[in-house]
């Protein structure tokens, strides 16, 4: 690893921009726009609708026990 060093002199110092501010105000606003069309995309595109599951029919809507005589081992209450 032999390495030189280098001495910059006045000349290799530069102060002038390499992306005006203009251009870069610019790129800013349109990459802002971007991302807020993907948002508002995003949100108006519908989820896919759940699979709809059976219900089980052992099971009362207060998930007791069985009260109805379907066949799931108790006999309805009376």
């Amino acid at each position: 690893m032999d390495r030189k060093t280098h001495t910059l002199s006045d000349a290799d110092i530069v102060s002038a921009r390499a992306v005006t501010r203009r251009t870069l105000l610019a790129a800013l606003g349109l990459g802002t726009g971007l991302a807020a069309a993907a948002v508002a995309y995003a949100q108006a595109t519908p989820a896919p609708a759940p699979k709809p599951t059976r219900r089980d029919p052992c099971r009362d809507a207060d998930h007791g026990p069985p009260s109805d005589g379907d066949g799931c081992g108790k006999p309805p209450i009376s």
